[in-house]
């Protein structure tokens, strides 16, 4: 009987590679931050995370995942078609609100997000906003953001990433 908490954590240890394999297809997450979560959920069990697959030996096979999924970039911007499914969201709602090509600006949002902010400033509430330049995606120089408070918790209803002027 000694061997069976042995055996049973190489069956976890593979479950939680077939996770990570998973997750890494299906999320637009960074893979580091996908390892991350799915570490920090077995280290509360001491004998489980000393079982848990190493990030280095894991992460082509992550990456190798999500590049089965996700489309690559074209080597130019004016090559860039955003597929359709990413212009919606899961529930169908149109998400890709608006497209320049020619001054290369992209704008996210649904139609429920821009009807919450319509809302919030008839009744005055508050908007936070903020831009960011070390985030986005090559080609681009600059992410907009525009945040509204939603049950207490500060959540992003509407991105832009632009090219500088």
């Amino acid at each position: 009987m000694a061997n069976v908490p042995e055996l049973h954590l190489v069956s976890n240890h593979c479950g939680e590679k077939a996770v990570l394999r998973k997750r890494s297809a299906e999320e637009p997450k960074p893979i580091l931050a996908i390892y991350d979560e799915e570490a920090s959920a077995v280290s509360a069990e001491p004998s489980a995370s000393s079982q848990f697959p190493v990030y280095k030996r894991l992460r082509a096979t992550m990456y190798h995942k999500r590049i089965k999924r996700f489309p690559r970039f074209p080597e130019h911007r004016h090559d860039l078609i955003i597929p359709d499914q990413f212009k919606t969201t899961k529930s169908g709602e149109d998400f890709l609100l608006w497209q320049s090509e020619a001054k290369h600006i992209l704008v996210f949002a649904t139609g429920s997000n821009i009807r919450l902010l319509c809302q919030m400033l008839v009744t005055r509430r508050i908007w936070r906003m903020d831009g960011a330049f070390k985030i986005v995606p090559q080609w681009y120089q600059q992410h907009f953001a525009i945040h509204a408070f939603v049950a207490g918790k500060l959540v992003k209803q509407l991105f832009v990433i632009l090219k500088q002027p």
